[in-house]
């Protein structure tokens, strides 16, 4: 009989797969679905959405115990308060194409559409705009140096109504919210590009949960990141009928996971940008700072090495195709470790 820790996160993935499976989760024939390949090299780029996933990392964990012989490299690049068109950084920081060049992506997750939401309906039209001038731009670069990445973009989620949070009016933030989430819908089907609404069933999941998801109406909590996991494997067409969660296997690949993302977090966003390559960079950090680099990259590559070897014990029956039939919902009485 399973421990009440797990049963709990089973309940949880169980919740989440059945608002998963509704129609305005998944993604149709209609919609092109995110290809994976091995040794991809995947970018979470955008907002606080996107930043938070290296907190708890149950997106990430699961990805990778479903597809393990695919060994891929995820990249948390994402910075909370970044919109399309504005990601302040520090002096000479680079900007995202530096990045990205620099990490060598060759598939972007884009979470975007939270932050724009509060220009409201009479921001829409420049949204869409920017919208499509960011695929355009990214789609013309090459940044593995060989092809163009492939993108998915991901909806904002909806804003969990809180009772001690009284003057917050939920309702109307979801107005808006949804208005860039079919917003988003509709650039993206017309260019043809992979989207995520997590929206939909965020709220579904937000209204039928028994406590919170979310720390504050906008960011989710733990309980939330489990959630939010199987809806994004869902909505992007990765997630196969079961689900691996809960094991002693799942947790130390979590924890491996964990550690893999602290380090890249410390190469690259350091402490003190401004000795690192801001205006203090000279005389000191140009000499000391780039051998402590170097050597953080190898850290997590070599880290990334034990999570592909962690991450082929946790699933016995790994998922042969990134990409799951269409009309294939996540069962939620198939869920949980085996």
């Amino acid at each position: 009989m399973p421990s009440t820790p797990m049963l709990r996160v089973l309940t949880l993935l169980a919740c989440a797969a059945l608002f998963a499976s509704t129609a305005t989760a998944q993604p149709t024939e209609s919609v092109p679905r995110l290809e994976l390949r091995p040794n991809d090299r995947v970018m979470l780029v955008g907002n606080t959405l996107a930043d938070r996933q290296q907190y708890f990392n149950h997106f990430e964990t699961t990805l990778l115990a479903l597809y393990p012989q695919l060994e891929l490299s995820l990249r948390n690049l994402a910075r909370s308060g970044d919109t399309l068109t504005l990601q302040p950084r520090p002096l000479n920081f680079g900007d995202d194409t530096t990045h990205l060049t620099a990490q060598k992506a060759d598939v972007i997750l884009a979470f975007f559409g939270a932050n724009e939401s509060f220009d409201g309906e009479a921001g829409l039209p420049q949204f869409e705009q920017d919208l499509e001038a960011y695929i355009t731009r990214h789609r013309a670069a090459k940044y593995n140096g060989a092809e163009a990445p492939r993108l998915a973009f991901v909806s904002p989620i909806a804003h969990e109504k809180l009772a001690r949070l009284v003057h917050v009016d939920a309702e109307a933030r979801n107005r808006e919210l949804e208005r860039y989430t079919e917003a988003m819908r509709r650039v993206t089907t017309r260019l043809g590009v992979p989207f995520a609404d997590v929206f939909t069933p965020m709220r579904d999941a937000m209204a039928g949960a028994k406590a919170p998801l979310t720390i504050n109406g906008m960011h989710l909590n733990e309980d939330g990141d489990k959630v939010f996991a199987v809806v994004l494997l869902t909505a992007l067409g990765l997630a196969p009928e079961e689900l691996p969660a809960g094991s002693k296997s799942y947790t130390d690949l979590r924890a491996l996971i964990h550690e893999k993302n602290r380090l890249f977090f410390l190469r690259f966003r350091p402490l003190n940008a401004e000795y690192v390559v801001g205006r203090r960079l000279d005389p000191f950090g140009s000499v000391n700072f780039p051998p402590e680099m170097k050597r953080l990259d190898e850290l997590v590559a070599a880290q990334e090495k034990k999570i592909w070897k962690q991450a082929r014990t946790v699933w016995p029956r790994p998922v042969t195709s990134p990409v799951r039939p269409a009309g294939s919902p996540v069962s939620p009485d198939q869920q949980g470790a085996r």
